[in-house]
């Protein structure tokens, strides 16, 4: 099963198995690359990661194939002739290796794993496809002491598909083309959990779904996703809710957000500007000067996540960065009152997209990424501070697809889990299933 999300296949290959250290190989893991080349029987390995174990012991994660493994954090793919090995490892005498578990990857030739979680008791890879198609994570649950595998299982990931506004805060709908989970934020330690399914059920009830059904027509897969969340300002907004946020084609018969007011032979169209060839020049030199772009570029900046405040509809640019197509990336808000557009462009913005903003009284938040022809990949997290005009920013590993605040962090829903900032510290989590099919929020 798959979801397409997008990325790059560079981008998937950086993440491979959770950014492995990149430098030279220890002792210990050329130890543990040739014992898991002997008994995997293929010619190159890599290890990924390592973490301490009981007594005198590592676990170690490798990656055995026929293909050329570089060293991390760009090894290969995990393909069904490669083999995954979760290895024990006694640290005193390294070259005493002994096999947990040996697996070929789940598909042939599109899934680049990343580990998820990793402790002495489980490990949990996500798998993504070359432009971020999301397949089902795999979960090995071991017995160290016992020096056993006890369970390999697989399932799909969760995706979060809205956040609402619950009684004591945001509230996180998780998606996984099949279920929805209700995931609450508690207010006293920050920590997101799964709420139970009889006190999520008047929740998720409300939430419409839709069937989409996809495949060879002698076996169709049917995928229940929810619908988007209805946008707030599709009734109109401003003095008397006269402008509206409607959709329009251009010239390849692609739809775009443009506001209009009024109707009819009345109507007024107020179009985003598009940055001119100069000011991107300037603004891109990562683009404008890459082999494969065109000349003259051709800019599609839209309006892209939204939030009114009082009578200023705030948004955050958009635009596909591939084949020919670009832009410079920003934020701004357009004025009712004035019937005009105020963009702010700080560098930190120019070559991303935004997929997401929250606006509060002292700051704007965005969530920064890139759309190319490979997909969609993360950028940052980044806040402006309204009154100095300032800008932060903290690097993420998963596209935001929205921001809310609980207390004084902030939470941001991702293709892949929930990602929180308090203070300066990042935190991330994913859902997961135990053994016995229960779902809860893990620590990535």
């Amino acid at each position: 099963m798959t979801r397409p999300i997008g990325n790059a296949r560079l981008l998937a290959g950086l993440m491979l198995l959770g950014l492995a250290q990149a430098q030279e190989p220890s002792a210990a893991d050329r130890a543990a690359v040739s014992a898991f080349q002997r008994v995997s029987r293929l010619p190159r390995a890599v290890v990924l990661r390592r973490i301490p174990a009981e007594g005198q012991s590592d676990l170690v994660v490798a990656l055995a194939s026929g293909q050329a493994c570089d060293a991390a954090p760009g090894p290969c793919w995990w393909t069904t002739k490669d083999r995954l090995g979760v290895l024990l490892q006694d640290r005193t005498d390294p070259d005493k290796v002994q096999p947990l578990a040996i697996e070929p990857g789940p598909n042939n030739d599109d899934c680049s794993a990343r580990i998820q979680r990793f402790t002495t008791q489980e490990l949990v890879l996500s798998c993504v496809g070359e432009k971020w198609a999301t397949y089902d994570n795999q979960k090995f649950v071991y017995d160290v002491p016992a020096r056993r595998l006890v369970s390999h299982f697989s399932y799909p990931a969760f995706f979060a598909a809205r956040v609402l506004q619950g009684r004591n805060g945001p509230q996180f709908v998780m998606a996984d083309n099949h279920r929805l989970l209700l995931v609450n934020i508690d207010p006293a330690t920050g920590q997101p959990s799964v709420v139970s399914t009889a006190e999520a059920r008047p929740v998720l009830s409300q939430i419409p779904m839709t069937e989409n059904t996809f495949g060879d027509p002698r076996a169709l897969q049917t995928l229940h996703v929810p619908e988007p969340p209805a946008d707030p300002v599709a009734a109109g907004f401003g003095p008397g809710r006269r402008f509206h946020l409607t959709k329009q084609k251009n010239k390849y018969g692609s739809e775009f957000p443009v506001i209009v007011e009024g109707d009819g032979a009345g109507q007024k169209v107020y179009a985003l500007a598009q940055t001119d060839l100069e000011t991107w020049r300037r603004a891109r030199p990562d683009d404008a000067k890459t082999p494969h772009q065109t000349d003259p570029a051709e800019m599609n900046e839209q309006i892209g996540p939204h939030q009114m405040e009082g009578g200023r509809l705030w948004f955050g640019k958009t635009f596909y960065n591939g084949e020919g197509l670009t832009g410079v990336g920003g934020f701004g808000y357009f004025d009712t009152a004035t019937a005009q557009y105020h963009l702010i462009t700080p560098p930190e913005t120019n070559a991303w997209s935004v997929s997401a903003i929250l606006v509060e009284p002292d700051a704007v938040w965005l969530a920064l990424y890139r759309r190319s022809e490979y997909g969609d990949y993360p950028g940052s997290l980044l806040r402006w501070d309204r009154k100095a005009a300032l800008v932060r920013h903290w690097d993420l590993a998963s596209v935001a697809v929205c921001i809310a605040r609980s207390g004084e962090s902030i939470y941001l829903g991702t293709v892949d889990g929930i990602i929180s900032l308090s203070g300066e510290r990042l935190e991330s989590w994913f859902v997961d299933r135990s053994v016995d099919g229960r779902y809860q929020m893990a620590s990535r």
